[in-house]
């Protein structure tokens, strides 16, 4: 699928393997092995939301999504992230981590499930009066990049983002 940045007003990016990157890859197995380890999972991203996905649950950024964002922002587009999530224990946790490196403009809404993220596109789209189609969506969920795009939402992986930015046709001359 061929995007023209030029025509998004608004965007919206995951934010687990998508702008934060776990270095535990294994962290969801890990956190649901059990009752106790749910419940400190989500006490410890309460409790210790500065710090939540530096030293308990170290994450990383996407550089080129990093780069995308920025991109964005100087074409005056709007970013969200939206996160499906169990509890949001760990919303604060997500918003601090989002606006220490990605920039506090970032509009972090929680989801109860994936399913319910493109009823949160269609939100966000009225909110910001444009069309579905003006709209860009990246997450790591090949399945919701399929049903964003039966959508008309332009919905692309975090590993396609390199080829995206690079991409000339969107480009202003």
């Amino acid at each position: 699928m061929k995007i023209n940045l030029n025509n998004v007003k608004v965007a919206i990016f995951d934010f687990d393997d998508t702008l934060a990157i776990h270095k535990d890859a294994d962290y969801k197995k890990r956190r649901n092995e059990s009752e106790e380890n749910l419940i400190n999972y989500y006490l410890n991203a309460y409790l210790n939301s500065n710090s939540f996905y530096e030293i308990i649950e170290p994450c990383s950024i996407s550089e080129p999504i990093f780069k995308l964002i920025n991109i964005l922002r100087k074409n005056n587009v709007k970013i969200y992230c939206v996160s499906g999530m169990k509890f949001s224990f760990h919303l604060k946790a997500k918003e601090y981590f989002v606006h220490k490196y990605y920039g506090d403009d970032i509009e972090v809404i929680s989801s109860r499930n994936q399913e319910l993220k493109i009823a949160a596109a269609k939100i966000i789209s009225k909110i910001n009066n444009c069309n579905l189609n003006e709209m860009l969506f990246v997450d790591d969920i090949k399945e919701n990049i399929i049903s964003f795009n039966k959508e008309g939402i332009n919905a692309v992986l975090p590993d396609d983002v390199g080829s995206l930015i690079n991409n000339e046709s969107w480009k202003q001359n």
